[in-house]
């Protein structure tokens, strides 16, 4: 008994070892399978079996690649009989259409014939006792050329006594295995039927019908789709299909293709994915191009840029010789990442680091030749934080980076007609320039089109089109196609061969539509192609600043941009002086604001004139410029406490104010408001670039009332910039006895390490500008 059960355990034990192998096995393999498909990369599921359909007439029979469908009567049919098999054997005698690509074909393929009885009498199956008499059997012989191979010679089918009607259509084949042929484009495909029928009875060969597919079965690969993509520096992305079949393009006559993910690389496999992972989803071809050995190559374009991830693009075609049942007869599953931003040389976030340290590096060095209260350190330490504010919205420091608000960059460039079309040119005498960048062969091309012609139906605007095909190495040929479809609308235009305008504007040298304001900045601009409508919006807002006006001073200040104003704007005077006599109500304000629009219009009134007079093609120079002024700025406060052009202003302002101002608000306090709106001037360009050159020089070349409306922008400009430095006051002063204290001890040196970062932080943009689109451009 002991020995038996101990048997048994042994039994069990084996087995569950014998088990645990078998599932680490499998497990095994699963997992070397997996690491097989994990990563980037492309799987197909195709169909194994293709078929060339017998169709026609019996007058007019044709080999064709299109699945039968009617289910009724055979379209087409040889009939024969026992006398005409044996005076002319011969039924079918045809040849394809010549071969549209080149295919190399290893595998079987076979003949298969459907054939029936034209009679109700089924005397065929009768037994056939006396050679010559009734009851005999049919048969086919089969010759089968490919090109000059020739696979079946006179081969025979099975042999069967028939029965009759096509709805019960007895099968005939006959099969060549281990086929290895080599096509050329424009071979052809020859098929000759001979029958052999002993039976009284008349016979039929059928074909045209569902259940009566005669023809020629290829077992083996024949079709060898290419599905490929592209990302462009926008993330958007490109999808090509390649259709390569033996009888051309067609022979895919429907496609959907969608753009599934973020997915994990285990998670991609056809049909999956939720609703919200769908990004994109494609029928009919967005465009074409030719390829390689003059393909036709379909295209499709993302309309919206991806987030960084994991996708496929899952793919489902329909091809013509298959079961119209079936949704999907060859299925493609593309893996792609799209990858993170490339980083830049030097990201922005080092100039928060670099100006605080550079105002602290200040200080130490400072506390070597004398102590100063410690009260003044810690402003210099909080004027020091808040500098990270406006250092938070340099531009990064990267080659061939374009700039993200500014100027359009001027360009003179070849038409497809070999005219030369200039920027200038195009905005002179118009409201906007819209120009649709295009990568050759992209559909974007034909959509920026129709958005284009949408645009000029509703517009009221005076708008001047354009399109730029952009990228490396454009050539004339490249665009014949296209410039068919256009017609001369508008210029079609060649960017250079190292596509130097392209990467000049924000979008890169990609797809992209670019809308370009009278005084030459880009005031928007999308990826892809952008709506007619949302181009009419886009030039009716840039004829009003884009929405660059004076309140967007006061929108600026919620942020961290202007923090440094609050610190700056600390009174320098311990206790406050009473005017002798008695002055307008707001008389203080009032002066501030004054001396506030001073300081600020020495910086915005030189740059609005700039831009007012169309000097637009040189603002990238003008901004270098700009600059290195404000280093000089910096640098001349930082060494001597002064800049001589703004204290020459200054006093030749001052002495025109009333002797009561005067005599209660000294010089030095005056000129101390000056500076406030010269720094809040810098500020704002550091935040918004375009604020003045768009809100001020580019209504003043939009039409008959921009002049007058762009001098009222200017002076709501200047007052709203005193009304900031007021404000600033106003907050600086809130703390009361103590805010004058720290601002009294600190009098001297605060603009002295203001003018420390400025230098810093102009410093930096010029270095920013020249690194990239000025050495991009050359």
């Amino acid at each position: 008994m002991g020995e038996g059960a101990n048997a048994s355990r042994t039994g069990v034990l084996i087995a569950l070892a014998l088990l645990l192998v078998m599932t680490s096995a499998v497990s095994m393999a699963n997992a070397q399978n997996i690491e097989e498909t994990e990563g980037p990369g492309i799987n197909w599921d195709l169909p194994d079996s293709h078929m060339l359909y017998l169709k026609g007439t019996e007058e007019q029979p044709f080999l064709d690649r299109n699945w039968t469908t009617n289910t009724g009567q055979p379209l087409g049919k040889a009939e024969f009989t026992r006398t005409s098999s044996s005076l002319n054997p011969n039924l079918i005698d045809i040849q394809s259409a010549p071969l549209a690509e080149s295919f190399r074909f290893g595998g079987n393929i076979t003949v298969r014939l459907f054939a029936s009885l034209d009679s109700t009498n089924d005397g065929c199956r009768l037994t056939n006792v006396l050679p010559g008499a009734a009851g005999a059997e049919t048969s086919f012989s089969v010759t089968l050329s490919l090109g000059s191979n020739v696979v079946l010679d006179n081969v025979q089918t099975n042999s069967l006594p028939m029965e009759e009607s096509y709805l019960s259509a007895h099968e005939f084949t006959v099969q060549a295995s281990d086929v290895n042929v080599s096509l050329s484009s424009g071979d052809l495909i020859s098929l000759q039927v001979d029958v052999q029928h002993d039976c009284l009875q008349q016979g039929v060969l059928w074909w045209g019908t569902y259940d009566a597919t005669s023809g020629i079965i290829f077992d083996g690969e024949v079709i060898d789709p290419q599905l490929d993509y592209s990302i462009d520096s926008n993330r958007m992305v490109r999808v090509e299909f390649t259709p390569i079949s033996p009888w051309g393009p067609g022979d895919f006559d429907g496609q959907v293709l969608e753009i599934v993910g973020p997915l994990d690389w285990d998670e991609m496999v056809h049909g999956f994915g939720k609703e919200d992972q769908r990004m994109e989803h494609f029928e009919a071809p967005h465009g074409t191009r030719t390829g390689e050995a003059n393909r036709t190559i379909f295209t499709w374009s993302s309309e919206k840029p991806l987030i960084p991830g994991r996708y496929m693009i899952d793919a489902c075609f329909t091809v013509t010789d298959q079961d119209p049942g079936e949704l999907c007869d060859a299925v493609g599953v593309l893996r792609f990442e799209v990858p993170e931003d490339s980083k830049p040389m030097l990201a922005s976030m080092w100039a928060a680091v670099v100006v605080p340290l550079g105002i602290i590096a200040w200080i130490g060095a400072s506390m070597r030749e004398a102590m100063l209260p410690i009260q003044t350190y810690a402003i210099l330490l909080l004027l020091a934080i808040t500098a990270l504010g406006p250092a938070m919205y340099l531009p990064d420091i990267d080659s061939n980076a374009p700039r993200e608000e500014g100027a359009a960059p001027s360009f003179a460039l070849l038409s497809h007609d070999g005219e030369l079309v200039k920027l200038s040119d195009l905005i002179s005498g118009h409201d906007a320039v819209v120009a649709g960048l295009f990568r050759t062969g992209s559909p974007n091309a034909i959509r920026q089109f129709d958005d284009f012609r949408g645009a000029q139906i509703i517009s009221d605007s005076d708008i001047a089109f354009i399109q730029i095909a952009t990228g490396e190495g454009i050539q004339s040929v490249d665009l014949d196609t296209y410039s068919l479809t256009l017609n001369e609308t508008w210029p079609l235009l060649m960017d250079e061969a190292d596509a130097a305008v392209g990467k000049s504007f924000p979008s890169g040298a990609t797809d992209a539509v670019i809308v370009i304001d009278s005084a030459g900045f880009v005031t928007d601009w999308q990826p892809g192609t952008m709506s007619a409508l949302e181009i009419d919006e886009a030039v009716s807002s840039a004829s009003r600043g884009s929405g660059n006006h004076p309140l967007s001073l006061f929108s600026i200040i919620v942020g961290t941009a202007l923090l440094p104003m609050v610190v700056l704007a600390m009174p320098r005077d311990r206790n406050p002086k009473e005017p002798d006599e008695l002055l307008f109500p707001g008389a203080g304000s009032f002066m501030t604001a004054v001396a506030a629009a001073i300081g600020f219009g020495i910086w915005a009134l030189p740059v609005a004139l700039m831009a007012a007079f169309g000097f637009g093609a040189f603002w990238i120079w003008i901004e270098l410029l700009l600059a290195l002024i404000m280093v000089y700025h910096g640098l001349s406060v930082l060494l001597r406490g002064r800049i001589p052009e703004v204290e020459h202003l200054v006093t030749v302002a001052y002495l025109r104010l009333p002797d009561g101002l005067r005599a209660w608000r000294d010089r030095a306090s005056f000129a101390e408001d000056a500076y406030l709106g010269l720094w809040l001037a810098w500020l704002l360009w550091l935040r918004n670039p375009a604020l003045i050159p768009q809100g001020v020089g580019a209504v003043a070349r939009s039409d008959l009332l921009g002049i007058p409306l762009s001098v009222l922008a200017m002076l709501a400009f200047l007052v709203a910039a005193g009304v900031i430095v007021n404000l600033a006051r106003f907050i600086a002063l809130a703390p009361g006895k103590l805010s004058r204290v720290f601002g009294w001890l600190s009098a001297g040196i605060r603009p002295r390490a203001w003018g420390l970062a400025t230098a810093i932080l102009g410093a930096w943009v010029a270095l920013a500008l020249l690194v990239g689109p000025i050495l991009g451009s050359m």
